[in-house]
């Protein structure tokens, strides 16, 4: 084997070598966002418990609307699922049917905010922010 065919051997070796870290690294970005995305979509069914749980309330009449606005307005809880910790924030506010303030005195509609986060690693994974919660906009049935 002379000179130049070792060099091209050498090339050979580092350019394969270089491949496959390239494709190792890539996998494992794949994989870690699809982790991600696993922890987020658990989230969202837990927002989606809540919001089930919320209406079957409101729809059964076992409390009233005035006693679902007090039990969910700014209530912080923690619901581990496997050895993740989800924190859920949720707050209450009166509005109209399309979640705005309302502009008169009448308290027909009220919105929930859920916003839940968790620690994945050093990551913070949110689903829903304090600016842009996840949302719900429910009407007294019982009026």
């Amino acid at each position: 084997m002379n000179t130049g065919q070792m060099l091209l051997v050498m090339l050979a070796i580092i350019l394969f070598s270089t491949i496959i870290i390239a494709t190792y690294n890539n996998l494992f970005t794949i994989l870690y966002m699809a982790y991600e995305a696993m922890y987020q979509m658990q989230a969202y069914k837990i927002a989606d418990r809540i919001f089930q749980e919320i209406d079957a309330m409101n729809i059964s009449g076992t409390k009233t609307f005035l006693q679902i606005f007090n039990e969910y307005n700014y209530t912080d809880s923690i619901l581990a699922i496997n050895n993740v910790e989800y924190v859920i924030n949720s707050s209450t506010s009166w509005c109209d049917q399309y979640g705005e303030a309302p502009a008169d005195t009448l308290k027909n509609y009220q919105r929930i905010d859920v916003v839940i986060y968790c620690e994945v690693g050093n990551d913070t994974l949110w689903t829903g922010t304090p600016t842009h919660p996840v949302s719900y906009i429910y009407g007294d049935l019982g009026l």
